[in-house]
Parts: C-alpha cells; sequence; structure tokens
C-alpha cells in the first residue's frame, strides 16, 4: 500500500472571487461600448469561462484535456448564449443550425468575397471566442499554476485594447482603476498564499486574526497606490511622450485593424431599416420623389404575358384614425428554405414565377415577392392568417437576419392573372375569414358610403363595383405626391375625398377599401413596391425609392386576392377580357369609355437567362437541402467522435480523472479472462502498463532512455546504478533521474508519501534529454559515444 500525494493548488475562495470579478469585467467592459447588440451576452460568457477554469484548473484533468474541455463546454456556452436571443418557441436545432448557422455562414461568404459584413453576429463570435479563451485559461493558470501575470497579462490587454477603440476617457480610466484594483487584490493575495505555504513548511502558524489583518492591509494599500497613480500630476511633457509611445506601439494593430475593419463592422446606433413595413401603417404626408435604386430584379422564371408585379411587403385588414394596422390572432413562425411551406387554399389558376432580388438598401426587413411566395432561398419570419384548421395566408415575410446592401435572395411564387370574365362568374357568398377584411371605424363617415353607393348603382357584381371605382379615383383626384395635413378634427379620407382631390397612393388605396367594405365586398390595404423599371440592357427591374407604393386588394372566391390600381400615377391594372358563359367571342370591357384612364402597360415577356426554361423547383430539387443535410450529418458525427474519444481517453487513463474504475485494456483482459478467451500478449502487457503508478511509469522510461541512446541494461542493476549510468552520458539528466529513482523506491520500499507530479515532470525530462542525445548521435555521422565499463 502506498499514499499519493494530493496535487497541489493555488485555490483560495478570496481568489476564485477575484478573478471571476476581473475576467467578468472586460465582459462587462466590452458591453459598455454598445457597439452592437446582444453584446450583455459576454458578461455572461465571461463569468462562465472564469467559473469553468476555476473548477478544471482545481481538477487532475491534464493539460490537453482541459483544452479539449474548453473547446467542448466553449462552444456549447456559445451557441446556449446566442440561441437565447432568438424566439423560445423554436427548437435549438433550428436556433443553432439554421439561424444562427445560417447568419453565420452568409458572414464568412461575405468575407471570402471582399464584401463589408455588417451583421454583427461575427464580430460577436470572435469576441466571444477570444473573451471565453482569455478568461478560461486566466483562471486556469491561477489556481493550477499560482502565476499571476500570464493569468492578468491577457485581460490588461484586453481592456487596453477596448479603450482603445472606445474613445470614452471617462470610462476608459473608470475600468482600468478597477482592473488594476482587482488585479493588486490577487496579486497581494497570492503573495500571502506563496508566504503562507512556506510558513507552513517551517512550522510557523498563522491565525485568523493574521490573515484578516493581512487582507485588510492589502486593501488599504491598493486603495492608497489607485489613489496616488489618479491624483500625480501628468505634465504635458510627460503626456506628449506617452502619446508617442502608445501611437508608436498601436500604430501595426491600427494598420491590422484597418485590414480587417470590414468584417468587424458595428453599429453604434440603435437599427433602422429603409423602408420597413411594419405591424402598423400612417397614411401620412408624402415623400418627395428620389430616384435613388432600393433594389433591382432579375426575372428568372417569367410569370404570364400581362401579367404586372407588385412587390409586396406586407398587407394590413384593419383602419382607424388615419392608421393602417393588423387585427390580432395572426400566427408567427420560422420557414426555411429546405421546408418552406405555407398552405394556402386551392385557389384556381396559378401559375410559378421566380425572381432573384438584389438589395440596394443599406438595412431592409422586409422581403418583397408579388402572388403568393412557394419557396425562399433564406430564413424568414412569416407572419400568417389562419384561414381554418389546414389553410393559411400569408401577410407579411420578415428577414432574419436582416438583408443589407448586395444582399440578394430567390423567391419563387405563384402568380394569378384571372380574366374578367373569369371573376363576373365568381359568387358572393365569402367564407367566414374574411370578416376582418370588412371592418370599418366606429365613426366612418356617412358621406363616403354614400359616395360608394352612387359610384356601383347601376353595377350588380363585386368585380364591376370595384372597377367603378377604381375608374371614379382615377378620374376624378389628382396626384401628389406630398399633401398638406388634413385639418385637425377631420376624416382624412373624407376630406381627400371631398375637399382637397388631391393626393398620393395611401390616401387612393385607403378610399378604395373603405368603399368596397361599405358595399360588402371584403378587400384590404397591400403596401411595398410598384414594378419598376425595366433596364433592356441587363433585362433587371430597378425599383426606386419613388416606386413606394399602396395598392388595393380585392378578395374573390375561388381566386383569392386580386390587385387592383385606384392611383393614377401608375399605369391602369386591365385584366385580360376572357371569355363568358361559353361565347367564343371576347367579353367587352367598355375601356373606351374612361378615356382619363392610362393605357395597360403589359410587362414584357422577358427570356429566362442562358436559355434555362426551368423552375428553381428543377434546379437540383432545391441545393440548400444537401448543404444543410450534410452540415447536420456531420456536426452530429463531430459531436459522436468527440464523445467516444473522451471516453476512450477517459478510460486509458482513469486515474488522470480521479475515476475509480479500470483502465480500458484491463477491463478488455478482464472481459476476456471471465469468457474463458485467450489473452493475447500484447494486451497482457499493455494491461499490466496501465496499472502502473506513476513512478512505475516513470522508472520504465528511464530504462528504456538508457536503451534509446545506446548504452548497455543488466537485469542485476539497481535503481541507482541505472541512474548513475544515465548520469554518466547525460549529465544535465541528473536531478531528474535522481527524482525519479527517489519516488519509485519510497513507493516500492516504504509507506512514504510519494509525489506523482514529480515523477512525470521528472519523466518527461528525461525521456527529452535522451531523445535530444540519439537525434545528435544520428546526425552526428558514425560517431559513437564512449563505451561505460561497469
Amino acid at each position: 500500500m502506498h499514499k499519493n500525494a494530493r496535487l497541489h493548488r493555488w485555490w483560495d475562495s478570496w481568489l476564485a472571487v477575484l478573478i471571476l470579478a476581473t475576467v467578468s469585467l472586460v465582459g462587462v467592459r466590452l458591453w459598455a461600448t454598445d457597439w452592437t447588440g446582444d453584446l450583455y451576452l459576454l458578461v455572461y460568457l465571461a463569468f462562465i469561462a472564469g467559473a469553468a477554469g476555476l473548477m478544471v484548473g482545481f481538477s487532475r484533468f491534464s493539460v490537453w484535456i482541459t483544452g479539449l474541455f474548453a473547446a467542448i463546454f466553449g462552444t456549447f456556452t456559445f451557441g446556449w448564449l446566442f440561441g437565447t436571443t432568438l424566439d423560445g418557441g423554436l427548437s435549438w436545432r433550428v436556433r443553432i443550425l439554421n439561424i444562427l448557422g445560417w447568419r453565420l455562414r452568409i458572414a464568412i461568404e461575405q468575407v471570402a468575397d471582399g464584401n463589408t459584413i455588417t451583421d454583427p453576429i461575427l464580430f460577436l463570435t470572435v469576441m466571444a471566442a477570444m473573451l471565453w479563451i482569455t478568461g478560461f485559461v486566466a483562471a486556469f493558470i491561477l489556481i493550477r499554476k499560482g502565476s499571476v501575470w500570464p493569468s492578468l497579462i491577457p485581460l490588461g490587454v484586453s481592456m487596453l485594447v477596448i479603450g482603445h477603440y472606445d474613445l470614452n476617457p471617462v470610462r476608459n480610466t473608470r475600468y482600468i482603476l478597477i482592473f488594476f484594483l482587482l488585479a493588486l487584490l490577487i496579486l497581494g493575495r497570492l503573495t500571502y498564499m506563496r508566504y503562507q505555504q512556506k510558513w507552513q513548511q517551517e512550522g510557523i502558524t498563522t491565525t485568523s486574526e493574521t490573515r484578516a489583518d493581512f487582507n485588510k492591509t492589502l486593501l488599504v494599500i491598493t486603495l492608497i497606490l489607485i489613489v496616488l497613480a489618479w491624483v500625480i500630476p501628468v505634465t504635458p511633457a510627460q503626456a506628449s511622450r506617452y502619446s508617442d509611445f502608445w501611437e508608436t506601439l498601436t500604430e501595426p494593430w491600427d494598420q491590422l485593424t484597418d485590414e480587417l475593419s470590414r468584417i468587424f463592422v458595428v453599429d453604434q446606433t440603435d437599427p433602422t431599416y429603409f423602408g420597413f413595413f411594419g405591424d402598423s401603417l400612417n397614411l401620412g404626408s408624402g415623400t418627395p420623389a428620389s430616384e435613388e435604386v432600393v433594389f433591382t430584379v432579375e426575372v428568372t422564371q417569367p410569370p404570364p404575358p400581362g401579367y404586372r408585379n407588385y412587390w409586396r411587403a406586407r398587407t394590413y385588414d384593419t383602419y382607424q384614425g388615419a392608421t393602417w394596422s393588423s387585427s390580432p390572432g395572426l400566427a408567427e413562425t420560422m420557414l426555411f428554405p429546405e421546408e418552406f411551406l405555407i398552405p394556402y387554399p386551392a385557389w384556381e389558376g396559378g401559375e410559378t414565377a421566380a425572381y432573384t432580388i438584389t438589395t440596394s438598401a443599406d438595412r431592409t426587413a422586409n422581403y418583397l415577392s408579388p402572388g403568393l411566395p412557394t419557396w425562399l432561398d433564406r430564413p424568414a419570419q412569416a407572419i400568417l392568417h389562419p384561414l381554418g384548421e389546414n389553410e393559411q395566408d400569408l401577410i407579411s415575410l420578415i428577414a432574419d437576419p436582416a438583408l443589407f446592401s448586395g444582399d440578394a435572395y430567390q423567391v419563387e411564387t405563384q402568380v394569378r392573372l384571372p380574366t374578367e370574365a373569369e371573376l363576373l362568374e365568381t359568387t358572393t357568398e365569402y367564407p367566414g375569414w374574411t370578416e376582418r377584411y370588412l371592418q370599418l371605424p366606429d365613426d366612418f363617415s356617412e358621406q363616403i358610403a354614400a359616395l360608394a353607393v352612387e359610384i356601383t348603382q347601376d353595377v350588380e357584381h363585386p368585380y364591376e363595383k370595384a372597377s367603378a371605382i377604381t375608374r371614379y379615383l382615377r378620374i376624378n383626384i389628382e396626384y401628389a405626391r406630398t399633401i398638406p395635413a388634413p385639418p385637425t378634427g377631420a376624416d382624412p379620407i373624407e376630406w381627400f375625398l371631398f375637399e382637397q382631390q388631391m393626393g398620393f397612393c395611401n390616401y387612393y388605396a385607403t378610399a378604395e377599401v373603405l368603399m368596397l367594405r361599405t358595399l360588402g365586398i371584403p378587400a384590404r390595404m397591400a403596401v411595398g413596391y410598384a414594378q419598376g423599371d425595366l433596364d433592356p440592357e441587363s433585362e433587371q427591374y430597378a425599383v426606386r425609392k419613388r416606386d413606394s407604393h399602396a395598392w388595393v386588394e380585392v378578395y374573390f372566391n375561388d381566386y383569392g386576392w386580386v390587385v387592383f390600381e385606384p392611383t393614377v400615377s401608375q399605369p391602369a391594372y386591365i385584366l385580360p377580357a376572357g371569355f363568358r358563359d361559353g361565347n367564343e367571342q371576347d367579353f367587352a370591357r367598355g375601356d373606351d369609355d374612361i378615356p382619363q384612364m392610362n393605357d395597360p402597360t403589359p410587362q414584357p415577356d422577358i427570356p429566362l437567362m442562358d436559355g434555362d426554361s426551368s423552375s428553381l423547383e428543377d434546379q437540383a430539387e432545391n441545393p440548400f437541402i444537401p448543404v444543410i443535410t450534410s452540415r447536420i450529418i456531420w456536426t452530429i458525427l463531430a459531436i459522436f467522435g468527440a464523445a467516444l474519444l473522451a471516453l476512450v481517453f477517459i478510460l486509458l487513463r482513469p486515474m488522470d480523472f480521479d475515476i475509480k474504475i479500470d483502465p480500458l485494456p484491463v477491463l478488455v483482459e478482464n472481459y476476456l479472462i471471465s469468457r474463458a478467451k485467450p489473452v493475447p500478449g500484447w494486451l497482457h502487457q499493455w494491461s499490466l502498463r496501465a496499472q502502473m503508478s506513476a513512478p512505475e511509469r516513470a522508472y520504465r522510461r528511464l530504462s528504456w532512455s538508457i536503451k534509446l541512446i545506446g548504452l548497455p541494461l543488466k537485469a542485476s542493476d539497481t535503481p541507482i546504478e541505472r541512474a548513475q549510468a544515465l548520469i554518466r552520458t547525460l549529465p544535465d539528466a541528473e536531478q531528474p533521474a535522481l527524482d525519479i529513482v527517489n519516488e519509485y523506491q519510497l513507493e516500492q520500499y516504504s509507506n512514504h508519501i510519494i509525489n506523482e507530479e514529480r515523477a512525470k515532470a521528472a519523466e518527461r525530462q528525461v525521456r527529452k534529454l535522451a531523445l535530444h542525445a540519439r537525434l545528435r548521435q544520428i546526425f552526428s555521422f558514425g560517431n559513437k559515444p564512449k563505451s561505460i565499463k561497469y
């Protein structure tokens, strides 16, 4: 029997609290910069990193096992903390792989393409990794080795670098002083612990009063030093020398960060989005025309001839007090390219169209599409209107993450171009879910309702009524991009129709939707952008700020929502005539009766690029799916492989983990013996080696080293004789060789406490010296060492 000496650790409760506070301070310092959103996560990350470093530092884990643990646990912590910022209703797989993984992938691709990164995900990831490494290592080294400067210097450099870019002198000074206070307390506390260890070895005891007095003195001295550093005046010459020194010191770093600045773009303001159509929309007073391009559109699969694209961002159903909004009861869900599914009603006449839209705005949050989107190549938050048990209608698609200038996305959609004849055949028995599209303000104007009845008194069908109101607005209301605010207390739409008789799309569309609702016809407000201008050279649409638009969508049974265009600044939207009641003659529309309406401008038939006539669905059945699937498979395999590798390491060296189980070769040998199976010789030898103590393995390495450098090994040699033989050839190995022999003899021939760490360190040193000696022999071209005589 022998006793193993307990490994020495520099553990102290106060020291643990101080290093945790210091590591957390770096995270708080980053949070205080307010460089981007979600920086508060780094405070939690820093604390967890420090706590993990303390625990592993106190454990028996070797350095390389510690590194493996830090990597695995750190990755888990990153994902968990970042995942908490997302919708709690989503699964963790979706949050980590589909959202965060997607954002990081996009950011890395932008770096590879040389583009500026404006999504903060890459910046947060890099900062989190650096903070995790510095915090974990600082706590680990402090407890495991009792080394102050290797622990504090990286943290101090981090504080200086953050302050160098924060440019807030008051805040910088405050945090630097707090850091120095904590650093001095750590230095003083560890110094006291070293002296206390020395006193114990010399038989000197210390009382609790002595320790309390020391702590008080340490705190007072530290505070005095901090105050002196604060109040000592600095002359202009000293400040100039310091400034020149700091500029010289940081110039290479600034050059490097200038090159990398496009990767770490941070936003010091609240996120703002251009043209974002959110939960509500005010009628407003208009905006001046602007030729700035917001996005461009490449048509990859054209819609039916004559179809005009309205790039819809959102629809609204509730109007109250000059503001449109969405009524309660909507559902929100995350959609991803590999599982983009919205159960639309089975409306007739749908045809597939596909577009590639490239944004030019700094930041946008709406995906745009005509018709009913059926596939999108990016993650999106879908706002849906449940129509029944198994049907939904789309209200809006929100980009998550946001879109930045240069970002492009592909969308596939179902578009419909019903004929007038088909719509005139529809019934007026509307489904129950359309009730929200009949809402009117509580104090709705009777004058507007009367105007709707007057305009439609000579027609019966909802399509004819919608066409009549559209015609009336286009003929009688003048267009203006900006108008004055309505008089105080006046109904804005009543004022628009009867007094001002001038306005822009918000007023046109609102007036028509409300008049249709008074007639019992479901209608809604749609917003986004008009089609834009087609560039004949690039065969792409350029959509500008002036193309921002609102229009009317009217519901027809069997065909869904149909666009109506009451705003006179836009070309009239005239549907194909079609045939009625089986009559092969075109159904007359009476276009010649409305000379004030702009002539319809059918959409040019845009050919597909490179002669491709297939839809996005036909192109490898959605290329996103194998990418995501392979990523998931490799992630699972990597996790499984890491877990298996960790298990093998633990079974091979359970003593390093303070686990009371037999090593792996012993388990295998015992299993074979229990099954009456023969045990291979190599396995038996491996099992014997696995059961050796640290001094036994060190002594075995000593004998191996003697053989390695070409010295004879005699079975009759005592341990000290073998050590002396090695020392005569390798004088530098004297101390480690004697340490090995001493620990080995203590274990074999006494009941004294042994020092396993000393044996392991001596073993490594002897092995290193023997290998170097052997290499010198190999490259000495035949020169042999002098023979040793015993």
